[in-house]
């Protein structure tokens, strides 16, 4: 068998819900119990404690510890599962099964199949009536467990099938449905203690097997919960399915007591259990070779139990039938990492598992008590000091580790300090020439205009301190009027030999001025321009020509400031969080100055894949994409781990992403040059659609791909029929037509 018949993981490996939310649970109330022993006579209670029902109240007085963590990571480990009345969990690479099959293994109560286990069919007596009013519920309801508290005050003048009675329902309420407390309870299965044989035969385990697993399925397990029904049956699971786990952790007591439910005491306040739970599991099964028991066995036809509301799920029939095989044995390549809910899988939709599945399904019956057998994986033996001895050799290797993990980041923020400086070594030369181009200008200005003011009207002349007559002195600008050549480094060598003059001023009359100030403004700043529209278009020295599919080049409008909003509140922000809220990122890359080519970051394998459309030709090598993702690869680890949780930074390395391009047979590919971006735009598309690559994708379609795409982004803006939008250049079609 290969991976793809077996159902996926629930939840992607590394990325299942933390267990830092609590489980509650409604079952054994503090209350129950104390109270129905005070309200029930010696032999009353005695009959209940040693009745089929009465495994209940021996487990009330185990003082169960309740372990939430444990459970919450078993649920995290489950497999995709269709089937409404069945849990699977992966432990290692084997499969765990929790159906009525395991529940009835736990509990020890009947399991046998009954045609109507609603008892729908079951009538409203006068006795009932009578007796549901001496509890104070009303007739059509039934009890809640604070109902069955408050009656317990006032029981001591009823008869004795009464108390036992009510003692009954209080196991119903606070065992077997154990919902809220104030909360009514089913009145069919309440009405039928009327007969106490019948109740006490009657198969309760699939009402609460189908309670608790209800509860299961429906439950986010990112969040804080409370499960209905006996919950403390799978943690009793999680102790039957890894023996070794449980005669470490779970205090098992003597002389092998059944049902497993009173074989553990369980471990509340066990630090390593509750802290630790997942680790200890994962040491126990990959380290130490535990031992697995995956289900209960019985027999290929009565592997799965029958609920009249329930269908099989094949994938599961699948791993059925792997278990039988005594030659098949499971490996990690059954298994993908990446689960359901980290796929394209709406997460909203995490709880509505219990999907239907093929009609081909059929029912199959089943006895009515299961065997003790189960099928064991291999045993190992010396499961602690195998433990002990691999935490001695993690430890050893952790400074190893410690010092390289700094030895690497000590190496990047050297190359980025370098980086850095570099860079504010260009931006220091580039301010300090500007500066200086500007003195210089100034001096090459002001002495021609010096020379050219001499010949001008008097009112232009100064006077200095002396009282002397002296030159205008005031720079025009570099106006082509007044403007002369000089040579400003030599005017510059000589200020620094002869004093400078002191400033003088002049008072001008723009009315009788023959200066054009606007133009010298203009011109003033027209060397700084022109080399600043150098810079500008050396960052970018393709050739700019058209595409063999364009009609005309771009003209700038606003139909793209509204495809681009630059206002805060159109910036498109989501606030959502990278690795949290967002598994997926894609974008484009510019390769070689003249390519692009589209990416998928996915944040949960932490890779990235190339989409190129001249993957095929390899017009950019496979050095030239890897310089081109490297420092997304580098720079995306350091942003999740410095935007993570200080509790979640453990799950965010530094490593940086791995990285591959998708070989050219395996995508569309563009033979003709020019129409890479529609390409890309084409690839992220239908990935992010969850649709295969088209055969349509080629070149032959690419110009009316082009077309229509403009058309969808012109449509979508709404620019028809909108005068307050800039159209220039838009009827360059209608023009060539």
């Amino acid at each position: 068998m290969v991976a793809s018949e077996f159902p996926r993981r629930l939840y992607t490996k590394g990325f299942e819900p933390a267990p830092d939310k609590s489980i509650g649970y409604y079952s054994d109330d503090y209350r129950l119990v104390p109270a129905l022993k005070s309200a029930l006579q010696e032999d009353e209670w005695e009959e209940i404690y040693e009745s089929p029902l009465g495994v209940f109240s021996k487990f009330h007085d185990l003082d169960f510890g309740w372990a939430s963590r444990l459970v919450h990571h078993m649920l995290t480990f489950q497999i995709f599962c269709k089937q409404k009345y069945e849990i699977w969990s992966l432990i290692g690479t084997i499969p765990v099964r929790f159906s009525l099959h395991e529940s009835e293994e736990i509990t020890g109560l009947n399991c046998g199949y009954v045609d109507d286990l609603a008892l729908t069919d079951l009538a409203l007596s006068d006795d009932t009536r009578a007796f549901w009013e001496l509890m104070g519920v009303d007739a059509e309801s039934g009890p809640s467990t604070i109902k069955i508290i408050e009656a317990c005050s006032n029981c001591s003048s009823w008869s004795r099938d009464n108390r036992l009675r009510l003692g009954y329902l209080g196991i119903y309420t606070g065992f077997i449905v154990a919902t809220r407390p104030g909360l009514s309870t089913n009145v069919n299965h309440a009405r039928l203690v009327m007969d106490l044989n019948g109740f006490k035969e009657f198969p309760w385990v699939r009402i609460a097997f189908q309670h608790l697993i209800k509860s299961v399925k429906e439950e986010d397990l990112n969040k804080n919960i409370h499960i209905e029904g006996f919950v403390q049956a799978l943690q009793v699971w999680v102790y039957y399915a890894l023996p070794d786990f449980a005669a470490e952790f779970g205090e098992p007591l003597p002389n092998d007591i059944q049902p497993l439910m009173l074989a553990y005491k369980g471990s509340r306040g066990r630090k390593n259990v509750s802290q630790h739970a997942k680790t200890v599991i994962h040491l126990l099964i990959v380290y130490a070779q535990a031992r697995i028991q995956c289900c209960v066995a019985k027999d290929l036809a009565d592997m799965f139990p029958v609920c009249d509301d329930d269908e099989q799920d094949p994938d599961i029939v699948k791993i059925v039938n792997a278990i039988h095989d005594p030659h098949f044995k499971f490996s990690k390549n059954h298994w993908p990492l990446e689960g359901v809910l980290g796929a394209h899988i709406v997460k909203a939709e995490a709880g509505k598992r219990s999907l239907l599945s093929d009609e081909s399904s059929r029912k199959r019956p089943c006895t009515a008590f299961a065997s003790t057998a189960s099928f064991v994986g291999d045993e190992g033996v010396g499961v602690v000091a195998t433990m002990k001895a691999h935490f001695d050799q993690c430890f050893k290797s952790f400074s190893t580790k410690m010092l390289n993990g700094f030895g690497s980041c000590e190496k990047q923020i050297k190359l980025l300090t370098v980086k850095v400086e570099s860079v504010e070594r260009a931006v220091e030369e580039l301010t300090t020439g500007s500066v200086k181009h500007t003195e210089e200008e100034v001096k090459d200005n002001v002495e021609p205009t010096q020379q050219q003011g001499g010949s001008g009207s008097k009112k232009h002349e100064g006077v200095n301190k002396d009282g002397a007559p002296m030159k205008d002195n005031v720079n025009v600008g570099a106006c082509e009027s007044v403007n002369a050549p000089g040579d400003a480094k030599g005017k510059k060598a000589a200020m620094k030999e002869e004093e400078a003059p002191e400033p003088s001023f002049c008072e001008i009359d723009p009315k009788t001025c023959d200066v054009d100030f606007d133009a010298v403004a203009l011109a003033k700043n027209a060397k700084a321009r022109a080399s600043a529209q150098i810079v500008a278009r050396a960052t970018s020295a393709r050739h700019r020509q058209l595409a063999a599919t364009q009609k005309s080049p771009f003209l700038g409008n606003s139909t793209a400031k509204s495809i681009i909003p630059s206002s805060a509140s159109h910036s498109g922000r989501t606030k959502k969080t990278w690795a949290y809220d967002v598994d997926y990122l894609y974008s484009m890359l510019h390769i070689k100055e003249d390519h692009w080519v589209a990416i998928w970051v996915s944040f949960v394998t932490r890779h990235i894949t190339i989409w190129d459309s001249h993957a095929r030709t390899k017009y950019a090598s496979d050095a030239q994409i890897a310089e081109a993702v490297e420092p997304l690869a580098v720079m995306i680890p350091y942003l999740l781990q410095t935007c993570a949780p200080d509790d979640d930074k453990w799950r965010l390395p530094y490593t940086p992403f791995t990285h591959s391009r998708v070989p050219g047979t395996e995508i569309p590919q563009n033979i003709q040059s020019g129409d890479c971006g529609v390409y890309c735009l084409k690839y992220i598309e239908c990935h992010a659609l969850d649709l295969p690559f088209p055969p349509e994708l080629c070149d032959k379609n690419i110009r009316k791909i082009r077309e229509k795409m403009a058309a969808e982004i012109f449509d979508e803006i709404g620019a028809r029929d909108n005068d307050k939008l800039d159209t220039t250049g838009l009827d360059v079609y209608d023009r060539q037509a």
